[in-house]
């Protein structure tokens, strides 16, 4: 079984970043179990806070740690992923250990934009390879939402549905490896 944690970088109830991620999740593979890990309580990281890691950080930190992989769920503000997400990945970092050092890594997300979460995307794989993090190169799954993309039940229409079957296939394959 590949263990595989999921952050969802939008605190938003109505999220569309939680949505993919349900959709993401229902169309995983068998083989794969799926941990939601939550980013919204973490406080924003400082430097003074190495002294006296908090614990909130620690037990963050030792649910991604437990995982085989982590599955990055973002939306883009401003062409550019959130502050939270950055905040989430700091924090692995600190505390004394790296938990990005040799993590496997997917980045999706979702958004209204032309270019759904390509732009937001593009600065993650930019800066986090040299901290140790071993990202998906392809497919990519940055979806751009129309008003048809999310159903009520939580379900996607029948094209996102199968990019999402598809992306969970390759990035059990790419964690198995």
């Amino acid at each position: 079984m590949v263990k595989i944690g999921y952050i969802v970088g939008s605190a938003a109830e109505s999220s569309i970043n939680k949505k993919l991620a349900k959709v993401l999740v229902d169309q995983a593979p068998e083989r794969v179990e799926l941990h939601y890990i939550d980013i919204h309580e973490l406080p924003l990281y400082h430097r003074d806070m190495d002294e006296d890691f908090p614990q909130i950080m620690t037990e963050y930190k030792a649910k991604v740690g437990a995982q085989d992989a982590l599955l990055l769920v973002s939306p883009e503000h401003n062409q550019s992923f959130p502050a939270g997400v950055k905040n989430a990945l700091d924090i692995l970092t600190r505390g004394g250990t790296n938990e990005l050092q040799g993590l496997k890594l997917g980045i999706t997300g979702a958004s209204p934009g032309r270019f759904g979460t390509i732009n937001g995307q593009s600065q993650l794989r930019q800066f986090l390879p040299p901290l140790g993090v071993k990202i998906m190169g392809a497919p990519l799954l940055a979806v751009q939402v129309g008003k048809d993309t999310f159903n009520d039940d939580g379900t996607a229409d029948e094209r996102t549905t199968q990019r999402a079957k598809d992306y969970m296939e390759a990035f059990a394959q790419f964690v198995e490896v």
